[in-house]
C-alpha cells in the first residue's frame, strides 16, 4: 500500500488522509486482507444531557421535531419522491449511507446501527476498516433568548450535535464523513417553536 506513515484520525480524517496519503492510490498487484470483527474500531459514544426530567423531555421533543417538509422536498429534488412509512431526516445517500437533512432520534438510531454493525463484521480491505459515531444533545432554559433577530421567552433551547465518519467500512476503498448541529427551540410545553440548522450537509469523501 502507498504512503507508508499515514495515520487516521475519526474527525479530521479526511484532511488527515490527504495530508498523509497525497494522491495515494492502491499500488498494482496489493491484495486485500482478512480483518475480523473488531468492535473496538468502531465506537459509539452519544451524550444526553439534562439536568431534570423536564430537559429530558425537551431533549426528546427536540429529536421529533419533523423538518419542514417544503424544504426537505427541494433539498431531496423533484425527481426523487420522499420516503413513505416514515418521517425522511435524509436529503440524500452516498456509498448507500443516508446524509442527513436534520437531527432526529431516528438518524441517532441510524448511525448507531450502522457503527455497530460495523464491529459485529469481517471485512476483506486494503486498509483496516474503522468509524465513529459522536452525538451530544443537552437543553437549557431561557427566560428570554433572542435567535435569528426573533425574541423568545420562558424556553428550552435544546441543541443536537452529531458527527458521523466511516473509512473503508461501507466501501472497499472510499471513506466519509461529516458534522452538523441542530438547534430546537420550546415553550414550556414542548412546543416546538423554531429550529435552526436543518438543511443539505456536506459529506467529503475520499476514494484510494
Amino acid at each position: 500500500m502507498a504512503a507508508s506513515g499515514w495515520r487516521m484520525f475519526f474527525f479530521g480524517g479526511l484532511a488527515a488522509l490527504l495530508s498523509g496519503w497525497g494522491h495515494a492510490a492502491v499500488i498494482e498487484g496489493t491484495e486485500p486482507k482478512e480483518y475480523p470483527p473488531d468492535a473496538g474500531r468502531h465506537v459509539v459514544e452519544i451524550r444526553r444531557e439534562a439536568a431534570n426530567a423536564v430537559q429530558g423531555k425537551m431533549i426528546a421533543a427536540a429529536e421529533a421535531a419533523i423538518p419542514d417538509e417544503e424544504a426537505l422536498r427541494k433539498a431531496v429534488g423533484d425527481s426523487q419522491p420522499l420516503a413513505k412509512g416514515e418521517v425522511q431526516w435524509w436529503h440524500e445517500e452516498k456509498l448507500g449511507i443516508r446524509i442527513p437533512f436534520a437531527i432526529t432520534g431516528n438518524a441517532v438510531a441510524y448511525y448507531k446501527s450502522l457503527v455497530e454493525g460495523y464491529g459485529k463484521r469481517s471485512f476483506k480491505r486494503y486498509m483496516q476498516p474503522s468509524s465513529k459515531l459522536e452525538y451530544h444533545a443537552s437543553a437549557a432554559f431561557h427566560a428570554e433568548f433572542e435567535h435569528g433577530g426573533r425574541k423568545f421567552k420562558d424556553v428550552h433551547v435544546v441543541t443536537l450535535k452529531l458527527r458521523f465518519a466511516q473509512f473503508f467500512a461501507e466501501t472497499t476503498t472510499e471513506a466519509l464523513e461529516f458534522e452538523k448541529q441542530r438547534t430546537v427551540i420550546l415553550d414550556t410545553n414542548g412546543a416546538v417553536l423554531a429550529v435552526d440548522g436543518d438543511g443539505p450537509t456536506e459529506a467529503p469523501m475520499l476514494a484510494i
